[in-house]
């Protein structure tokens, strides 16, 4: 059994927080699952999934099953292995005949072919393989074979590009998201090493790194040097940079580091972290996108999904360079309900206006959702140090004031149900075992 990754320096009262906040979370995940996986509402950046609630096989089965293998690892308990197996089933029996994943777009559900969200399930998959490879259990070849079959049908089947060396964003799309590409490669890099196929690293995941660095910023001295951009389409980018998204490059620049010694790859890994730190704010947060003319747009602020930056953080500094994070972490713990989920953003209500958001959280601020509770999950799990027992936690219902359209509102939730109420009125009903939601905001979303 290994100890927490990343606990080494952490205070006993924080370490005991994160226990606890891991427990919760897992109470929290059981509460959200139907039978074919974890459901449950999306609020995200400009579009968000607020009437389909079904299943998602998407990004959130990345935090998961690694969050739970993280656990099972760090503690040794056979239940831990059996929660990221259930959920590796949820993929398996989601899988089509063509190799795509049902309902794997996230805000796009029920839509499939999401990217980067089907890569992040063929590497939790694989995350899954392994691990159970090491353990000679023979079951890791249907999870091998699921993850291989997406891969190569879609991935290199329809999204590859040689011009580009690189991948789209789908079959009929070709502009090149370096975040999105950078989890295929990590998907890529874990197949490869269990087929011993080096063509899929030469042929598809150093170029498409080297495609990712093309896209970094190289201005010593000015303070988006080492950010990543966050699109090109026919060799033009975008010049937008967003925190996240550049952390979400990380670990696959890391993994490129890891295979071939080449120190472009490092040195891009700490240069992005440098860019994500100088935007850190004082309470631990980060804004949303940094424009090229330097104009700063902070909401939302994520606060689930600032798990993968302090992941890339902690990534970074085992590679030699430290990356501050106590704040954020805070910023995300204090973001735990009462019921186990965290919430999704602090200011949606501000995202045109980019004012200072009221007092009071809008709707999908308090919203927790699977696809970025998964991402503080797999971050706390990797800080475990004690042992931790599935099912120890107290959880409780969460009932607090926010907006809705300009008016106060009521967001409940306890284990069965999420609801929104308005001046006595049931305005929304998400029950958490079902595909749909029960009383649809009009219009399927708050914009």
């Amino acid at each position: 059994m290994r100890q927490g990754m990343h606990g080494m320096g952490t205070t006993p009262e924080t370490q005991a927080r994160i226990g606890e906040a891991v427990l919760r979370l897992d109470a929290w995940l059981d509460t959200m699952r139907a039978p074919d996986g974890y459901g449950g509402p999306v609020a995200h950046w400009w579009q968000d999934c607020l009437h389909f609630t079904g299943a998602g096989l998407d990004w959130r089965y990345e935090g998961i099953v690694i969050g739970y293998l993280n656990l099972y690892q760090c503690i040794g308990d056979e239940r831990w292995l059996a929660k990221a197996r259930r959920a590796g089933d949820d993929l398996v029996r989601g899988q089509l005949p063509g190799g795509n994943f049902r309902n794997s777009s996230f805000e796009l559900n029920p839509h499939l072919g999401g990217t980067p969200h089907e890569a992040a399930c063929d590497l939790a998959l694989l995350h899954l393989t392994k691990a159970l490879r090491e353990q000679e259990d023979n079951a890791w070849k249907r999870y091998a074979l699921a993850a291989a079959r997406n891969l190569n049908a879609y991935h290199l089947g329809k999204l590859w590009h040689d011009e580009v060396q690189g991948f789209g964003n789908s079959p009929d799309n070709s502009t090149f998201t370096p975040n999105k590409s950078a989890t295929i490669v990590e998907a890529l890099f874990a197949l490869a090493a269990l087929q011993q196929d080096e063509e899929l690293v030469e042929r598809y995941a150093l170029p498409t790194l080297d495609t990712i660095l093309w896209h970094q910023v190289d201005a010593p001295g000015h303070r988006l040097d080492g950010a990543i951009d966050q699109s090109s389409l026919a060799g033009k980018k975008a010049s937008r940079f967003f925190p996240f998204y550049n952390a979400r490059c990380i670990p696959a620049l890391l993994k490129g580091y890891e295979c071939t010694q080449r120190e472009r790859y490092l040195d891009a890994a700490r240069r992005t972290i440098s860019f994500i730190s100088r935007y850190r704010l004082p309470d631990g947060s980060f804004p949303q996108v940094i424009y090229g003319n330097g104009r700063v747009n902070r909401y939302p602020q994520w606060i689930a999904g600032v798990g993968d930056i302090l992941r890339a953080m902690d990534l970074v500094s085992v590679a030699g360079r430290n990356g501050p994070g106590n704040d954020t972490l805070a910023w995300m713990l204090n973001g735990q309900h009462e019921s186990g989920g965290v919430r999704t953003a602090r200011g949606f209500a501000a995202q045109v206006s980019q004012k200072e958001p009221a007092r009071l959280p809008e709707f999908r601020d308090v919203l927790p959702v699977c696809g970025w509770v998964d991402k503080a999950f797999r971050y706390l799990t990797s800080r475990v140090q004690d042992n931790l027992e599935p099912g120890n936690a107290t959880i409780s219902g969460t009932d607090l004031t926010c907006v809705f359209g300009n008016r106060i509102a009521k967001y409940r939730e306890d284990a069965t149900a999420i609801e929104l109420w308005q001046e006595g009125e049931l305005i929304c009903r998400y029950r958490k075992a079902s595909a749909w939601a029960e009383t649809c905001i009009p219009g399927g979303g708050t914009k």
